[in-house]
């Protein structure tokens, strides 16, 4: 076995059914290039690197062989990066354990864990400034609550609270002959009772997972289809900064603007203006802040932010996500990249 002994920063992972890790390979593999330039090393960990009170081995990315190896005695990380893909994994005890056992050892994770999206509606609600650019939003509690709800709003999204990527998203509304209709991607159900709804296909789904509520806007389109501002923030140097600004578009009579669900990209220049977009970026930097009071220090580092613009020309925060994904404008991901190197050349700064 290959044997590591100088100081690294380490990723955090998960292993694969089939593999000894998965997870963002492009990302990984990225950061370990970027920062091998700066003359520094990376290690991707997972769960299961833990043992004995100690980190016994991990992964490094060997440029000449275009391929990942395994070392072992590698000691302990500078910084540990969480990028597991999954929110069960840090559900387990085996998660708890590795981020006692780096809290035990004072070396910072950031990126503590999912955010889950009625945890961040309720910080970003206590803001003053941005409680007025969140939508309406409530826990799922009961049918009257529900009922009453949607005849206030005429149309609202179900979304579970621990979700991402667009999955599990429902849309709820009345039609103009007073009938209910609840809309997933490539379903609708309809029916003239809401007690059908309820029973038939909203019961089932909160036995299985938590629902949130979350008042539907009437966003801006193009070509009848409805598009939205994907933004990635960093904290770098103790502010933060935009990465960058992506704007996605719904497939026609979609329900979100995920592009895994047929949503599609849209040039910024195509369909908004310098004033919107800083704007935008007013309001990332305020979440960001908020965030970083609502954390413990350095556990919030970079997230994406969906943000709409409403027909009558008001912004509306839709999500907060801690783990973003990859963003397909090229000048976006790699910003967002060299951000990440400096977040990690921060934290080697201070162990020296």
């Amino acid at each position: 076995m290959k044997k590591n002994n100088h100081p690294y920063f380490g990723i955090l992972t998960t292993e694969g059914k089939n593999a000894p890790i998965t997870g963002n390979f492009e990302l990984f593999r990225d950061l370990s290039r970027k920062l091998a330039e700066k003359g520094r090393t990376v290690v991707v960990l997972t769960l299961s690197s833990l043992k004995n009170n100690k980190i016994n081995g991990g992964y490094i990315f060997y440029e000449k062989k275009n391929s990942w190896a395994y070392v072992s005695n590698i000691g302990t990380p500078t910084v540990v990066y969480n990028r597991i893909p999954y929110r069960k994994d840090e559900q387990t005890e085996q998660f708890q354990a590795f981020s006692s056992w780096c809290k035990n050892k004072r070396i910072p994770m950031f990126n503590c864990s999912f955010f889950k999206k009625w945890d961040i509606y309720s910080i970003l609600h206590k803001d003053a400034k941005l409680k007025k650019h969140l939508p309406f939003t409530e826990k799922v509690q009961s049918k009257e609550q529900l009922e009453q709800r949607i005849k206030d709003f005429r149309s609202l999204y179900l979304k579970p609270n621990d979700g991402s990527k667009g999955n599990g998203i429902f849309v709820l509304s009345i039609n103009d002959n007073d009938s209910f209709q609840l809309k997933g991607h490539g379903q609708i159900y309809g029916s003239t009772f809401f007690q059908n709804i309820w029973d038939r296909k909203i019961t089932p789904l909160l036995e299985k997972r938590e629902y949130i509520i979350q008042q539907k806007k009437d966003l801006l389109q193009q070509n009848e289809r409805t598009y939205d501002y994907r933004v990635l923030v960093h904290h770098v140097k103790n502010n933060w900064i935009v990465s960058g600004i992506g704007i996605r578009q719904s497939k026609r009579n979609g329900i979100t603007t995920h592009v895994l669900k047929g949503g599609n990209l849209l040039e910024v220049d195509q369909v908004t203006n310098e004033k919107d977009l800083e704007y935008i970026r007013l309001l990332a930097r305020r979440t960001g802040k908020v965030l970083e009071r609502a954390f413990r220090p350095g556990a919030v580092k970079e997230f994406s932010m969906d943000i709409g613009k409403t027909v009558d020309n008001r912004f509306f925060i839709f999500d907060v996500n801690s783990k973003p994904m990859k963003f397909d404008e090229p000048d976006i991901y790699e910003k967002g990249l060299n951000h990440l190197v400096e977040i990690f050349l921060e934290y080697d700064t201070k162990r020296a």
